[in-house]
């Protein structure tokens, strides 16, 4: 007994730890404190529950919507997590800083997680790696993806709610087979099996219910498809997808015509996958077929338990029977005295019959209700569009010239700047502010009001119809032709600089 305890120990060691190790990033990342950074400030935040909501979000991104994540993307998720569950009010750069110190630490700075363990077979140290985010330029453009260990060690954690635990293995096994581990593919198709296994049993346990009773068995059933059944024709799909990538991985490796210990081993894992994958599908297969028999006993089942409810209560047969059996004549007293009431008869009198034929409808003029109400007039869509901008318009060159009131010159910097802390960022939002800008810069002048506005463009035809007669203002633009300024969306525009004649 000792002699296979130590030898247990010996040869399953360095499996135990390659299985360790995708929990190893997970524990590195959690004692990062967020005391120390930018002075403690961000103290609130849990390293723990933000890694789990960024491999969340990636398995979202890259399994079931399949396909990679930009920067960006990844930080509009993160500010929301920032905001929603710590509260955090912060400004764009804050939360960009912040958002990049945990890509940097969740990425370990591009480089994979190092998991030391001592190998007892070779009596020496082994290194093994893992990385969470993977990344690869296509395009001029970074994607990042979660990678297999990632994925495995989320769900490991606990399955992912509202979604097949078939197809999510299923997802697992498909950046198995791209990342040829075959042999880690194989105990992914183990545990589809167990979940194929449960289902089974789950829908013999519905069957058995339905034939003692009905609704209990009705409501059970209907559960059972909910969380079973309403998922099959989307792991149907991915079972074809991965015996696909399957076949073009043997395809690769028997063009190679490699000859080493290496080539032979990685050539019995893909056709052991293979193999394996096939059960699945077969039992998977007749579990579909089992559903579908399920299916046509439970509406068997609800048609006769309708037709039971809808039978006579009394069976006089029956009934004539049972007295019969235990000599009970007297019983018919029962059945009988009901047809020995009183019969109350009733009559229909024959003069009603004459006033029926006679009666005439009362006649009447109802007079005719002239409304004096106005017809509402009708507005539509491009005329509400116009007279927003002529509003928006109108409120932007109205700030201008207050600002140019003030100082005499102001460039367009600083006016964005000014909109801004009066009326919030939501104003740099506005479509109509950046159009306003692009029309006033067809002109390098501009007289407003007078009694003699000029109507040159679109933009001089609203500004006329607003300032025409109010007292004179004049200004001037000039375009600083090489120099920008970024506004929001990291977009740039070029630099105006307003003064007034």
């Amino acid at each position: 007994m000792a002699v296979n305890m130590h030898n247990e120990i010996i040869s399953d060691h360095r499996e135990r730890m390659l299985n360790l190790k995708k929990y190893y990033p997970f524990f590195k990342l959690i004692d990062i404190s967020f005391s120390q950074y930018k002075e403690g400030k961000y103290e609130i935040l849990d390293m723990g529950y933000i890694l789990m909501a960024i491999l969340r979000f990636f398995i979202e991104e890259n399994n079931f919507k399949e396909k990679d994540v930009t920067y960006p993307e990844y930080l509009t998720f993160i500010t929301g997590v920032l905001k929603r569950d710590f509260g955090l009010e912060l400004t764009e750069e804050e939360n960009k800083d912040i958002a990049d110190y945990i890509f940097d630490k969740v990425k370990n700075d591009g480089k994979p997680f190092d998991f030391t363990y001592f190998d007892p077979i070779d009596k020496k140290k082994r290194v093994s790696r893992m990385k969470i985010i993977e990344s690869q330029i296509v395009d001029s453009t970074v994607w990042y993806s979660i990678s297999p260990d990632a994925i495995e060690f989320y769900l490991d954690t606990k399955e992912i709610k509202d979604e097949s635990k078939i197809s999510v293995q299923q997802l697992l096994l498909e950046k198995m087979i791209q990342a040829q581990n075959f042999k880690g593919g194989t105990e992914v198709i183990e545990r589809i099996n167990e979940e194929v296994n449960r289902l089974q049993l789950k829908k013999n346990d519905v069957l058995a219910l339905l034939s003692s009773d009905v609704f209990a068995g009705i409501e059970a059933y209907e559960e059972f498809v909910d969380t079973g059944m309403r998922w099959f024709e989307d792991e149907e799909n991915l079972f074809k997808k991965n015996r696909e990538l399957i076949e073009a991985a043997l395809k690769r490796m028997e063009s190679t015509a490699d000859t080493s210990e290496s080539y032979y081993r990685s050539i019995s894992d893909i056709y052991n996958l293979e193999n394996q994958l096939k059960v699945a599908m077969n039992k998977h297969g007749d579990l579909l077929r089992a559903c579908t028999d399920m299916q046509k006993m439970t509406d068997d089942a609800v048609r006769r338990a309708k037709l039971g409810r809808l039978r006579s209560h009394v069976d006089f047969a029956n009934m004539l029977n049972d007295m019969i059996k235990i000599d009970r004549a007297d019983l018919l007293a029962d059945f009988l005295r009901p047809l020995f009431k009183p019969n109350i008869k009733k009559r229909f009198p024959v003069n009603s019959i004459d006033n029926a034929l006679t009666q005439r409808p009362a006649r009447y003029e109802k007079a005719e209700m002239v409304s004096t109400e106005k017809p509402k007039e009708i507005i539509f869509e491009d005329e509400v569009a116009d007279q927003r901008i002529r509003d928006n318009y109108i409120f932007i060159m109205d700030n201008l010239m207050t600002c140019l009131k003030r100082k005499k010159q102001i460039s367009l910097k600083e006016f964005n700047e000014a909109m801004v802390q009066a009326y919030g960022s939501g104003v740099m939002k506005n479509a109509d502010y950046y159009a306003f800008f692009v029309n006033l810069c067809h002109k390098n002048s501009y007289m407003i009001g007078g009694d003699e506005m000029k109507s040159e463009d679109f933009i001089d035809d609203i500004l006329k119809e607003h300032y025409e007669g109010s007292p004179e203002f004049a200004f001037q633009i000039e375009k600083q032709q090489g120099e920008v300024i970024e506004i929001e969306d990291e977009t740039e525009v070029m630099e105006l600089v307003f003064t007034m004649i």
